[in-house]
């Protein structure tokens, strides 16, 4: 597993991950989604990026050859 995020985008996806996490325990309380299944989805999306912001790696990334990280990070 070769690192390919560049650090400012390890730092969005931090981002976007605890924003959508935040949503969804807001959501919990709060009920503004009841499509269960788009509440899991929105759920491992989040995680996912919070897992690529802890690992420096993208699966997607991966899987279509993209690299943002510069050879000597």
């Amino acid at each position: 597993m070769t690192k390919n995020l560049h650090p400012i985008d390890r730092v969005a996806r931090g981002l976007i991950g605890v924003a959508i996490i935040g949503f969804l325990s807001l959501n919990y309380s709060q009920g503004y989604l009841e499509e269960p299944v788009l509440i899991v989805l929105l759920g491992i999306f989040g995680v996912l990026n919070l897992i690529s912001l802890a690992t420096s790696w993208c699966p997607v990334y991966h899987f279509a050859g993209i690299n943002t990280r510069k050879k000597n990070q």
